[in-house]
């Protein structure tokens, strides 16, 4: 029987959240630009901080999954 590690499966799918944030914010900054809004620096800043979440996100998913060599 194939046991998951709960570990693995949680930092997986943080991992993913941290994606799917960085690809909406993406989405409504294009959004944003297309409708032609004044300022964007706000997007900027956030996609900034989503990305850096993002990146820390997916250290500690390789991180544990290199360590532990789980699934």
């Amino acid at each position: 029987m194939d046991e998951r590690c709960p570990e693995h499966e949680r930092l997986l799918s943080q991992w993913t959240d941290c994606c799917n944030r960085v690809t909406n914010l993406l989405h409504e900054q294009l959004g944003a630009m297309k409708s032609g809004t004044p300022t964007l620096a706000g997007f900027e800043d956030q996609i900034r901080l989503a990305r850096a979440a993002e990146t820390e996100a997916c250290r500690k998913y390789f991180g544990h999954a290199n360590i532990h060599s789980c699934v």
